[in-house]
Parts: structure tokens; sequence; C-alpha cells
């Protein structure tokens, strides 16, 4: 840790490694399916209620992101991820480096760390809806809705390989040792990465010496419950990127591994549908399976319910529109 300390020297820093700055926004990108993961958790035990609230689960996101990020900037000039693996941002001016951001440094990191994958995730949810709608043959009325959707088909493509293409040359310029910034993005404040110094912290020693000699403040208290919360978060963050690594290791090997099941025997209540929609009781246009109970339906009938009413017809069950997936049946 000693050569991590003293790395602000002019132009002189400890470069992080490629391997650290892609694991941290690796780790970034984990954030969001966990938390809309817990968030629907905590819906599904009373969907009937609380359903509703699933349709705002990005902003309420958004909202969390915001109050950490706006945190750990504060408080280490980093991201959550970046604080995690260690790092900090420093401010670049002239090819020399300074200790502190900027407050506009700071708000300006803050959009880009959390307004613009807001916005990228929504405008990736628009194009997958109107390239649904395309292959399902739904025409728009109006001659602007028309070009409207194509502007965006098109326009998602050409700025995600745009964009995928720059964040690559970034990387070999970063590794070649032609660029000090990381990222496009930091690239675009003028800020960088480093090693963050050591921070002391309270140990269980001093806390007992305080406590005995009552020279325990409100400060400690509340120094005390941060390092809690802001532990938690991190050996969360930790554990996510366990579970993800064992998972994607251990998939392949564990479903070829697994007996093949017994078809599940009909219930009478399928057999009613059999050949037709629960719906609207005709045979099936665009055949779409609702992924949580099972049932076909046409894609238009059950796209419409479970937008309105946030379950499956038949089952009952909790079920969003990430659960219908289209069938290829000739």
């Amino acid at each position: 840790m000693a050569e991590k300390g003293a790395h602000l020297t002019g132009t002189v820093y400890i470069r992080p490694s490629i391997f650290e700055i892609i694991a941290q926004e690796s780790l970034a990108s984990t954030l969001e399916p966990a938390f809309k993961k817990i968030f629907s958790f905590l819906v599904s035990f009373n969907p009937e209620r609380y359903g509703y609230i699933l349709e705002w689960v990005d902003e309420g996101y958004l909202i969390f992101n915001v109050l950490l990020q706006r945190y750990y900037l504060r408080k280490y000039s980093a991201s959550f991820s970046e604080t995690f693996y260690g790092l900090k941002r420093v401010t670049v001016v002239n090819s020399k480096l300074q200790e502190e951001l900027s407050h506009k440094q700071q708000i300006l990191s803050l959009i880009l760390i959390v307004i613009l994958p807001y916005l990228k995730n929504k405008l990736m949810q628009l194009n997958s809806k109107y390239k649904l709608q395309e292959i399902n043959g739904c025409t728009l009325r109006e001659r602007r809705q028309q070009l409207f959707r194509k502007c965006v088909i098109k326009g998602h493509s050409i700025l995600f390989i745009t964009y995928e293409t720059l964040m690559l040359y970034n990387y070999i310029l970063y590794v070649s040792e032609k660029s000090m910034y990381p990222s496009l993005l930091l690239r675009l404040l003028s800020v960088t990465l480093t090693y963050a110094d050591p921070q002391s912290a309270l140990t269980i020693s001093e806390l007992l010496r305080k406590i005995k000699y009552n020279s325990f403040t409100v400060d400690d208290g509340w120094n005390i419950f941060q390092r809690i919360v802001t532990g938690s978060l991190e050996l969360g963050a930790f554990f996510l990127q366990f579970l993800s690594w064992w998972s994607q290791e251990n998939y392949d090997m564990d479903i070829m591994s697994l007996p093949v099941p017994p078809p599940p025997k009909v219930s009478k209540v399928a057999q009613q549908y059999k050949g037709i929609c629960p719906l609207c009781r005709k045979p099936h246009h665009i055949h779409t399976v609702l992924m949580i109970s099972g049932y076909v339906f046409c894609y238009q009938c059950i796209l419409s319910e479970i937008r309105i009413k946030k379950k499956c017809p038949i089952t009952h069950y909790p079920a969003k529109e990430d659960d219908l997936i289209r069938l290829y049946i000739e």
C-alpha cells in the first residue's frame, strides 16, 4: 500500500490496470438488475395492491442510484464501484493531476454515472418495442410516428456501434499508455482514475477507549453507521459478483447433469384452451407464451392484459412484459 500513497507527483501517478477498470464497470452494471430483482421480490408479497409500482422501477432505481453515487462522490471522489476497487477520480489540468474534483466535475460525474445509463436504458427499451412491432407487422397510422420509429431503430444501432467502437479505441490508447483516461466519459470531464489513499478507520480498541472515557461523540456514531451501511453495500456487491461468476461457470455443467424430467400432466383447464387463445377464444395470432404460467396467447391479447392487470389471466400469477416469449410455429 505504500507505493499507492504517493502517486500525485506532477504528471507521475500509478495507473490502475485495465482489468480493474473493466471490473469496476462490470460491478456497476450489476447494481440495476439486483435492485430490480429485490424490488420485484418485495412487490410480489402483495401484487394486487402494489403491482403498479413495477411500472416505475426504472425511476425508483434512478433515485436510489442518485443518492448512492452522490454520497460516494462527495465522500470518496469516486463512484460506488470505483470505491469498491480502491480507486478515486482526480482532475487533469494541463497534463498534471489535482487531488480534488471541482463542484462542477462532481455534478457532471453524477450525470454521466446516473442519468446517461438511465436514458440509454430507456432508448433500448423503446428500440426493442419498435422492433417487436415491426416483426409483428403493426402499422402506425400517422406518418410522423412511422418516421420516428425508423429513426429510433436505426439511430440506436448507429449510436451503439459508434459508442462501443470509441470505447474500444480508448481502451487501446489506455493500455498502450498513450492516454491517461481509462474511459471516454472520463476524457470528456478531464478526469482520470488512480488509487485512493488508505482511509483511516476507528478501530475497536479506540471505540472502547472512547466509550470508557465518555469521549464518544455523535459524529463517531454517525461515522460508524455510515461504515456499516457502505460496508454492507460493498459486501453485497462482492456477493453479487461471486454469484454471477459462479452461475456462469457452472451453468453448462449443471444443466447437462440434470436428468430429463417427465412431461407435466395437462390440466383440465389447459385442455379447454388447446389450439385457441384463452382470452379471445380464437386460433392464435402471433403465438406468445407467458413464461410464468406456460399458457399460449395471441400477442396483442396478452400484451394489453399484462399492461393493465400485471398478472396471468388464467393462474393470476404476477407477470410483466418481460415474461412474454414469442413462439415461431409454422
